[in-house]
C-alpha cells in the first residue's frame, strides 16, 4: 500500500511539475510553486526528487517517453501513405501545443536552449530525440520520392521550423504564430519531389 501511494505521489509531483516547467521553463519555475500547485510539502517532493535537476530529469525523460511510445510510431504506421503520417505526427504536435493556451512550451527545445537548468543527460537525451524525429522524417520523404540528401535537407529545415515556431509562440505570436509557421511547414511538406 505505501509503495502504491509513493507512486501515486510520485507521479503527482511529475504532473503538476509538468504543466508549470514546460510551459514556463525550468529555470522560471521552483520547488514552491510545485509545492503549492499540489498542497503538499517541500519535503514530499524532495523525498521523491532530491534536487530541482533530479526533478527536471525525471519530467523530461517522461516526456520524451512518453513522445516516443505515442508519436514516433507514426512515422511507420503501414496502413499510412508517407505524407499521412508526417501530417499526423504533426497533428499530434500542434494538438500538444493547442491545449497549453497562449504561452507555449517545448520540452525538448526548452532543454536544448538552456544548459543553466539543464543536465547533460537531458539535452543528450533531447538531441537524439530531435536525430531521431528527423531521420524518421527523412525516410517518409524518401518514400514521397525526394532523394535521400533532399529528403534530410527538409527533414532537417521541418525540424528547426517546429522549434522556431515554438520560440516565436513564446515571444507573444501564441498558438496562432504557432499555426502559422507551421502551415509553411506543411506547405513545404505537401511539394511534389522533382520528376
Amino acid at each position: 500500500m505505501g509503495y502504491d501511494k509513493g507512486l501515486k505521489t510520485r507521479e503527482e509531483i511529475l504532473d503538476a511539475a509538468g504543466r508549470l516547467v514546460f510551459v514556463r521553463g525550468y529555470a522560471a519555475s521552483s520547488f514552491s510553486e510545485i509545492t503549492a500547485a499540489l498542497g503538499i510539502s517541500l519535503g514530499k517532493i524532495t523525498h521523491h526528487f532530491p534536487s530541482k535537476a533530479a526533478l527536471f530529469e525525471a519530467l523530461f525523460e517522461q516526456a520524451v517517453a512518453h513522445f516516443r511510445k505515442e508519436t514516433l510510431p507514426i512515422f511507420e504506421a503501414p496502413e499510412l501513405m508517407p505524407l499521412q503520417r508526417i501530417e499526423r505526427v504533426f497533428f499530434r504536435i500542434e494538438t500538444f501545443y493547442a491545449a497549453q493556451g497562449e504561452i507555449i512550451g517545448c520540452p525538448v527545445g526548452q532543454t536544448m536552449v538552456d544548459p543553466v537548468a539543464t543536465t547533460v543527460a537531458m539535452r543528450e537525451l533531447a538531441a537524439a530525440l530531435l536525430g531521431d524525429i528527423e531521420r524518421l522524417l527523412a525516410r517518409n520523404l524518401v518514400e514521397v520520392g525526394w532523394s535521400p540528401a533532399q529528403a534530410a535537407s527538409r527533414a532537417a529545415i521541418v525540424t528547426a521550423a517546429w522549434q522556431g515556431a515554438v520560440l516565436i509562440s513564446r515571444g507573444g505570436g501564441g498558438v496562432d504564430g504557432f499555426r502559422r509557421i507551421l502551415g509553411h511547414v506543411r506547405t513545404l511538406l505537401a511539394e511534389e519531389p522533382p520528376r
